[in-house]
Parts: C-alpha cells; sequence; structure tokens
C-alpha cells in the first residue's frame, strides 16, 4: 500500500473496506483477528473469527459461546481491543472499541437465524468452554456433529449463543516496508475520523 500525505482524510474508508471484505473472504488474514479483553487486573487474547464490519455504524461484529471467559470480561470492562495483521502485505491494524454482548436479544437472534445450520454446533456444548476434561475434546453430543443433525436439534445452542458488538473509536494502522515504515492513527470525533501519522 503506497501511501501520500494526502491519503490521511481518505485511510479510514479504505480499512474498512478491507475489513468489510474480509468477512466473506475465508483466506483474508483479517477474518481472523486477535480480541483482547480485560477483566481490570489481567488482560486475555483469543483469536475471533470477523463476522461483521460496518462502516456507517463503525461495527466489527463477532460471536462467542455466551458462558466464555471474554463475556464475562466484556461486563466488567466493555472495552476491548482488535488486532489484524496481513503478513503479505505486512499491514498491521490495531483498533479499540466499546463493546456490548447480545445474548436472548434481537441482535443474538438476527444473527443466529443467519448462521448455517452446520454451525450451530459449536454452541451445543454440554460445559463452559475452559472447564476441565479427563480427555480431549469439546463436550458436544457426537450426535448434534452428524451431518443429519436437524435445525431443532441444534436449536439448543441458541441459549449459549452471544454476538459481540464493538464500537470502534480508535484505529491505528501500521505499514512495514523495507524502505521504512508508515504509521498513523484515527479517532472518531462524533461526525468524522481524525487522523494523525505518527512515527511507526
Amino acid at each position: 500500500m503506497s501511501l501520500t500525505a494526502a491519503d490521511l482524510q481518505t485511510l479510514p474508508a479504505r480499512l474498512w473496506r478491507e475489513l468489510d471484505a474480509a468477512t466473506s473472504d475465508a483466506a483474508n488474514p483479517f477474518r481472523t483477528p486477535v480480541l483482547g479483553t480485560t477483566n481490570l487486573f489481567e488482560c486475555s487474547m483469543r483469536v475471533v473469527i470477523l463476522r461483521g464490519a460496518d462502516s456507517s455504524k463503525r461495527q466489527l461484529i463477532a460471536y462467542t459461546d455466551a458462558r466464555a471467559q471474554k463475556v464475562h470480561q466484556l461486563k466488567l470492562c466493555e472495552q476491548a481491543h482488535w488486532l489484524f495483521y496481513d503478513p503479505v502485505r505486512r499491514v498491521q491494524l490495531r483498533i479499540s472499541a466499546g463493546t456490548m454482548v447480545h445474548q436472548n436479544d434481537r441482535i443474538a437472534a438476527e444473527h443466529w437465524q443467519a448462521l448455517p445450520v452446520t454451525n450451530r454446533k459449536n454452541y451445543c456444548a454440554n460445559l463452559p468452554p475452559g472447564t476441565d476434561i479427563h480427555a480431549p475434546g469439546d463436550a458436544i453430543d457426537p450426535a448434534l456433529k452428524l451431518p443429519t443433525a436437524t435445525k431443532k436439534q441444534l436449536e439448543i445452542g441458541y441459549e449459549n449463543f452471544a454476538v459481540l458488538v464493538s464500537t470502534v473509536d480508535q484505529i491505528e494502522f501500521l505499514q512495514l516496508g523495507d524502505e521504512g515504515h508508515v504509521r498513523a492513527v484515527f479517532n472518531w470525533t462524533a461526525v468524522e475520523w481524525t487522523g494523525l501519522w505518527l512515527v511507526p
């Protein structure tokens, strides 16, 4: 990505287009960012799948098991941090966003209905994520993992399904390059993105 000083105004829109494109491209490295949360004493990081990116609402969306540690942490501290990295283009995005957990509400229901039936089994574990078990496994009833599992059978997963909706307030961009690195930060100021170039 070749940049000039004039790109400071247009870069946020370009980055949002790239994030949006990643939601429908499994091979796009921005599809699997790292999401960081905190319980106010320590931070936790994990890879998630980017399910949505809406520039008009400044929102990033991911799904999770509602019993997961990150859900408990987000209820203590809504501010989350997303890390995206494209190793081929050597582009890094660090994004800060207030994040709401949606469970058993209209937003959760809309996303659940759009979720492919085969993916619903991921929310059907009998135990919460992180629970100690005696052997490798996922605590999902084997019958629910069969291709014959029905939509009705998998509906039990809805109680464990949650949607994370992050409203972005800051985007930090870094482009690594052999001839020099480029860094910029963009903050949302009520009506628009305001950017500054930074020393990498």
